[in-house]
């Protein structure tokens, strides 16, 4: 469980695979929590990260670096413990790239120029195969835009965001097509960076998902031994730790935008020079369940690897990636899960429009964890002999849930609940519940008022800072979400433990609607999580939820996932 905590280092935007694209554009401003709350567990894994450095060898590379340049940058890197470091070469048999190296390699880090058409296609799938699965990261260096791998991680990003606008159980069903051949012409300035899509449902069930292929090229380049500024963007990131927020490198190759990549989850670090041209040259994509990463400056007879700052940087990267890959790695070995979980989504007042991706996304989870998950808005399923097959039921907003169940539904759940079994609820299930007396006296306080959807200050509880529920976070960090005002604090209820609490002073708890029909804060004890032991049974409140973003955060999916596991009765 201790390095469970690492799933907090892989972001957002974490789970792409179930990130719709409309969310995928979204600004950058909630990650900023998880950037914050990866910090602390950032150099936490208990084996040392397998990085292979990968390396075309040209002999130009010998003026700067007399053993090559991906031997230069493995040395450097040699020297972290965490990393266990080793170089591979074009030359090598297999070009250095064979299965069984690859299976020994948490993150690929790889540097081409001129020998991209030597890779092979089916070498390349694997890589990129390899990162879809979460047992790989890629970085990609300076000209490695052109490289097969990076092209193809490229291209699988933008179906991948295509087809996130189904519902889950319907992108298998995708049949991605591109509308032209795979080409490294550079475009033209007029050109855009976008790609044209279309998606149309066949007569048999497929979805045919015809779009334009990213070239994963820029219209200019290549003015040669300039010095760049290097603005970083997310000082938070892990990528950025121990950097100045502005550094120079002195010898630079210029690319200028745009870049013909898929919009990219972060943009970590934007690279300018002194005629006015600038690149995002720090930036990340979530490709299924890895992820990769594009770093620009170079090339390789400049002295950019002999700078303090890039080594820093690519230090930073396989730790972080690399990091991600181990908690991939533990998720298959996971203990305390449910073996079947029932979600419940059924509302009696406000319908958060939400639901249904919410819905999805917990399904998706459960395959990827691999217990069973149902969702169903049918009352029917509360009597003793249904509940019986579920060890969690997961209630998502479910507001005024008392109307939701009749008599006989509601003393089902509840034997069902004392006989200890787990009840995650989440966001608005805690409002207007007061038609349901037992489920008023579990939940223990009910909705008052709420904020407008703004960034606030979370903080772990100091009372709950050794619980494993909360491993690994900060003491405090930022967080997106619309957060709930309820009539009193839990604190001091029977069974209760509050995890995390909310700085009022951070944001206005209470937006105008509320304001005016006499909504109040909690003050300084707000709770925003918390767990209950309550008549047998575990029950657990989160208050995100309200849509679809704050979940798909590496932080998201770990907090829940923690939930979920101690309402089914895991220790740690």
């Amino acid at each position: 469980m201790a390095r469970l905590a690492a799933l907090s280092q892989a972001y957002l935007q974490a789970l792409c695979n179930d990130f719709p694209a409309c969310f995928s554009r979204l600004p950058l401003l909630f990650a900023v929590f998880f950037y914050i709350s990866c910090s602390v567990s950032l150099f936490a894994q208990s084996e040392p990260i397998r990085v292979l450095v990968w390396d075309e060898q040209q002999p130009e590379q010998k003026k700067l670096y007399p053993d090559f340049l991906g031997n230069h940058l493995a040395q450097h890197l040699q020297q972290n413990p965490a990393l266990r470091v080793t170089s591979a070469n074009i030359n090598q048999p297999g070009q250095g790239l064979s299965k069984e190296v690859l299976d020994e390699t948490d993150v690929l880090i790889w540097w081409g120029h001129v020998r991209h058409k030597e890779i092979p296609l089916e070498m390349a799938q694997g890589i990129v195969d390899r990162v879809k699965e979460g047992r790989l990261s890629l970085i990609a260096l300076h000209s490695a835009h052109w490289s097969l791998p990076f092209h193809m991680a490229m291209e699988e990003r933008a179906v991948q965001d295509v087809v996130n606008m189904l519902p889950i159980q319907e992108r298998s069903k995708a049949v991605p097509e591109f509308i032209q051949w795979r080409s490294n012409v550079m475009p033209s300035r007029r050109e855009s960076p976008r790609f044209d899509t279309r998606l149309e449902k066949l007569p048999n069930g497929d979805w045919h998902v015809l779009l334009e292929r990213p070239t994963s090229i820029f219209p200019a380049c290549c003015t040669p031994v300039q010095p760049s500024m290097v603005r970083v963007l997310l000082p938070e990131h892990p990528i950025a730790q121990g950097l100045p927020s502005t550094f120079t490198i002195p010898e630079t190759e210029m690319y200028d935008e745009p870049f013909h990549v898929p919009e990219p989850d972060e943009v970590i670090l934007r690279e300018s020079w002194a005629g006015g041209e600038y690149f995002r040259s720090g930036m990340t994509w979530r490709l299924g369940r890895g992820q990769v990463f594009y770093f620009r400056p170079g090339h390789e007879t400049y002295r950019v690897f002999t700078e303090p700052e890039p080594l820093k940087i690519l230090e930073n990267a396989c730790l972080y990636l690399g990091g991600q890959i181990q908690a991939e790695a533990e998720i298959k070995a996971l203990k305390g899960l449910p073996k079947k979980m029932l979600v419940f989504s059924k509302t009696s007042w406000y319908r958060h429009p939400a639901i249904p991706m919410i819905n999805d996304h917990l399904v998706h989870l459960g395959g990827v964890y691999g217990f069973e998950v149902d969702v169903t808005e049918d009352s029917e399923v509360f009597t003793s002999a249904k509940l019986a097959e579920y060890d969690v039921v997961l209630l998502i907003s479910t507001t005024d849930i008392g109307k939701s169940l009749n008599t006989a539904q509601q003393e089902a759940f509840i034997q069902w609940y004392r006989a200890g079994n787990g009840l995650v609820a989440m966001h608005a299930a805690g409002v207007h519940h007061d038609t349901w007396d037992w489920y008023s006296e579990l939940f223990g306080t009910d909705f008052d008022s709420d904020s407008e959807y703004v960034p606030a200050r979370v903080a772990v509880d100091p009372g709950a800072k050794s619980h494993w529920l909360v491993q690994g976070l900060p003491d405090t960090f930022t967080l997106d979400g619309d957060w709930l005002n309820f009539k009193r604090s839990v604190r001091d209820l029977s069974g209760v433990t509050v995890l995390l609490t909310l700085d009022e002073t951070t944001y206005d708890p209470v937006r105008p609607q509320f304001k005016k029909s006499g909504g109040k804060p909690m003050g300084k004890d707000h709770p925003m999580a918390w767990v209950r032991e309550f008549e047998g049974g575990r029950f657990a409140y989160t208050m995100i939820g309200h849509d679809l973003r704050p979940l798909v955060t590496p932080f998201g999916e770990q907090h829940l996932m923690r939930m979920i596991r101690w309402a089914a009765g895991a220790k740690e």
